[in-house]
């Protein structure tokens, strides 16, 4: 050990007489000896070897002279293979410094790869009083007990991790040279210095402390203030509402912007609002469709076409078509904001339907002028959508599933909904429906605790690097770990839009409006009980389910309750003749008057192919 003005190092009795190690070992120590230096024979790599330190215990004697007196004990046990184990002791040149004498030595070391379960230590100096004594242990998140007793200092660590150590630092009367050659003196320092030091230690260690307290503290308000958040300005708030069915469309509401508000996220429409937009237009004039010629079928149907039929396809809300995917990131949203059933499962379709094609036809002829007259009733994003399929409807008309096919190559799709889109938004007026205050909280408080972890975890680690003080650690991985749920909470935003939202009471009352509606077109009883009397009904409320994303239980309930020759009526007969085949073929629990419908169907369109036509 070297002897200085603040500390004794070990030193080996080779080099300088004023040191003598012993190492004791206890006997089961000697027997794991013994079994490495036979398993040593074996060749058998270290690397294999699992092994743990349970305790040790080191005992050091200063007498007048200087000389020192070092018995150390490590008690570890081996599990596999291995070879040895071994701990080093590195001396330098001792010192004497001029008023007093001081011990620094590192009682356990930073080279294990192990975490000590616990370690004690006795250390005793050549003084008269115990009060001439002074002493400091580092690291001092490690010593669990230390005192005085018989001019000794005795001390107890609890576990001290990998790659961590632990000193003890005693200063006492000055003890002069020994004479040897490898001993010098030191002038300049004295006690005053080694305090001064010390204080600063300690004090560092007061502040690191205070803050791994407040630290702990402000991760526990982290977690609370989201919760906060919700309670505040995330729940609902109570409307006067007891109406258990709605059989209109709240507020008039275009398919579009209802869908936007209802299933949308912050008033984005999913590709069911396109989808509906399209049959809204049907719907009011502007488009028709009809059933395929056979001389269409041969030019405009092949298995190519067909093929398209996958769960990829964006735009596939009819009995051929499915698909639940929006054509961008931030189409996807939250599932109190959302429909949960995708475009697939809302028409999911039987092989026997899934050929069935059908023409959509162009008539209005301002569409091509581009003059108002009477397309100047339609918002911008209902004429966006007629001028669309004008690009692709070839002299004016074209199969729905090429159209499907054609707007799936290339990114001018992508393109045109993103517009689009934008345009349905800003219709939908959300802001009066929707409070986000919540939401903004949220957002803003996460990037605050995001950045802020970010300049804590260094400054932390410039002050008090973890090496000298341990607890500067755990500060780290608390600031860490607040950093990461600011990240989580930033990136993961549009998924909590509706828990630290909410809905105003104009937009509570119309989304359970909705919600109402939606629960009176897939019931089947309601219906029945309170049926449309008119064809343009049912094909306003298939229009409105499209837009809902339960269509496919709308055409089930027409299919079942809307009669034959009336169904033949509607705008949309060549999408539900092929639904209610579909359900028939499949044997699905239809009447026996379906089926007699049906029949009745075919015959009539073996007389008039193009009997589904609107024109």
């Amino acid at each position: 050990m070297e002897l200085s003005d603040a500390s004794f190092e070990a030193a080996i009795e080779a080099n300088l007489n004023s040191a003598l190690l012993t190492t004791i070992l206890s006997k089961a120590t000697l027997m794991i000896t013994i079994l490495l230096l036979l398993l040593a024979f074996c060749l058998v790599s270290s690397a294999s070897a699992k092994y743990s330190l349970e305790r040790a215990e080191t005992n050091i004697i200063v007498n007048a002279s200087g000389i020192t007196n070092v018995k150390e004990s490590i008690s570890y046990a081996f599990d596999g293979d291995y070879i040895d184990i071994h701990r080093e002791l590195k001396a330098l040149p001792a010192e004497s410094i001029r008023s007093v004498s001081e011990l620094g030595y590192k009682l356990w070391g930073e080279e294990w790869e192990k975490s000590l379960k616990s370690f004690k230590g006795n250390i005793t100096l050549p003084v008269k009083k115990e009060s001439e004594i002074r002493y400091w242990t580092h690291q001092v998140a490690y010593t669990q007990e230390v005192n005085i007793e018989n001019n000794a200092i005795n001390l107890r660590a609890g576990e001290i991790p990998p790659t961590q150590w632990h000193e003890v630092r005693a200063v006492f009367p000055g003890i002069t040279s020994s004479g040897f050659g490898f001993v010098k003196v030191d002038e300049a320092r004295g006690l005053g210095k080694i305090v001064e030091i010390e204080n600063a230690y300690q004090q560092k260690n007061m502040i690191l402390n205070s803050l791994y307290r407040k630290t702990f503290l402000f991760a526990l308000f982290v977690l609370a203030f989201p919760l906060l958040i919700y309670y505040i300005y995330g729940r609902e708030q109570k409307i006067d509402y007891e109406k258990i069915s709605e059989a209109e469309v709240p507020d008039n509401s275009k398919p579009a912007v209802l869908n936007a508000i209802v299933m949308g996220r912050m008033g984005i429409p999913t590709i069911d609002g396109f989808t509906a937009t399209v049959m809204d237009l049907v719907n009011r004039g502007y488009l028709s469709l009809r059933n395929l010629k056979p001389e269409e079928i041969d030019s405009s149907y092949t298995p190519e076409l067909d093929s398209s039929h996958t769960p990829k396809s964006n735009l596939s809300h009819t009995p051929e078509l499915g698909s639940s995917h929006t054509l961008e990131s931030n189409l996807s949203h939250t599932p109190e904001l959302d429909s949960s059933h995708t475009l697939e499962s809302n028409l999911s379709h039987t092989p026997e339907s899934g050929s069935r094609d059908f023409i959509v036809e162009l008539l209005n002829n301002e569409i091509y002028s581009k003059a108002e007259g009477s397309l100047s009733e339609l918002e911008d994003f209902e004429k966006d959508v007629l001028y669309l399929l004008k690009t692709h409807a070839s002299e004016r008309k074209v199969s729905w599933k090429k159209l499907e096919k054609e707007l799936q190559s290339g990114n001018s799709f992508y393109q045109f909904l993103t517009s689009w889109n934008k345009k349905v938004q800003a219709h939908t007026s959300f802001a009066e429906y929707f409070q986000f205050t919540g939401n903004v909280y949220m957002y803003w408080f996460a990037r605050t605790i995001l950045i802020a972890s970010i300049v804590y975890y260094i400054l932390i680690s410039g002050f008090f690097p973890s090496k000298v003080f341990p607890l500067a650690s755990k500060i780290n991985v608390l600031t860490s770990l607040i950093g990461i749920f600011g990240f989580v909470m930033i990136r993961c935003s549009g998924m909590f839009i509706k828990i630290f939202g909410r809905w105003t009471p104009e937009g509570s009352l119309y989304y359970k409006r909705c919600d109402n509606f939606k629960k009176y077109l897939t019931d089947l009883s309601a219906l029945k009980g309170h049926s449309p009397e008119s064809i343009e009904t049912w094909d306003s409320y298939l229009v409105y389910a499209i837009s809902l994303g339960i269509a496919k239980e709308m055409l089930q309930n027409m299919s079942l309750i809307v009669p034959s020759k009336q169904l033949r009526e509607s705008r949309f007969y060549p999408i539900s003749s092929n639904y209610s085949r579909s359900e028939c073929s499949c044997g699905n629990a239809f009447s026996s008057s379906c089926s007699r419908d049906i029949n009745r169907e075919d015959n009539l369109e073996e007389d008039n192919i193009d009997g589904g036509s609107l024109e």
